[in-house]
């Protein structure tokens, strides 16, 4: 399946199992490379809808009027 039409749950579920599969050390060199791949764009992939919800991510905020004011959410690394 194309990545595009993957979900990032999707996306995600098959990263964890080619990591797993790749763990297991069962798989011939071109088979590893192949996976490893693939990885690499799923986690490319869900890298970048990590960072487009997180732009979108807002905090609301109660002031001591009991007005409510929305901040961004920003993620410091």
């Amino acid at each position: 399946m194309k990545i595009e039409n993957l979900s990032y749950e999707q996306a995600l579920s098959e990263l964890e199992q080619i990591v797993e599969d790749l763990e297991k050390n069962q798989l011939t060199l071109e088979e590893s490379v192949k996976k490893f791949k693939r990885g690499v764009e799923l986690y490319n992939y869900c890298s970048k809808i990590l960072t487009q919800v997180e732009g979108e991510i807002k905090i609301l905020l109660k002031d001591d009027n009991g007005n409510i004011d929305e901040e961004e959410f920003i993620v410091e690394v």
